[in-house]
């Protein structure tokens, strides 16, 4: 069996919290705790950081379609849209604009789901 990335973090994580995290002075438990939120977050990553991109890629690409801007790459869709929005294109109230948001929603959702995956499930 090939130990894989997400194995060596989770196992590296149980040795921080339960070995080496009870043994450090006091003043440095927050370091500890921030090291092994941060491996967590890298694990996530790694499970979930593809679909991530593809919820993003996809939900860019309806907002950009509405401009007629189509196989825009992620990178260069969000440099256009936070153009777009800094010029005030969406700042009528009309369909175009609540596309835009629910977009947004769920880029957000989707990075929040590596990032801090408890603030989604408080959303419910």
């Amino acid at each position: 069996m090939t130990v894989g990335a997400r194995d060596l973090l989770d196992t590296a994580r149980g040795v921080l919290l339960t070995e080496l995290l009870p043994e450090l002075d006091k003043g440095l438990h927050y370091e500890g705790r921030m090291i092994a939120r941060a491996m967590s977050i890298a694990a996530r990553e790694i499970d979930i950081g593809a679909d991530v991109e593809a919820i993003e890629a996809r939900a860019l690409a309806s907002v950009m379609s509405n401009h007629g801007l189509l196989e825009l790459t992620p990178m260069h869709a969000r440099n256009l849209l936070a153009g777009f929005i800094r010029n005030g294109v969406y700042d009528p109230v009309d369909s175009t604009r609540e596309q835009l948001l629910a977009a947004l929603l769920r880029i957000t959702q989707a990075r929040l789901a590596i990032s801090n995956p408890k603030a989604i499930r408080d959303e419910h």
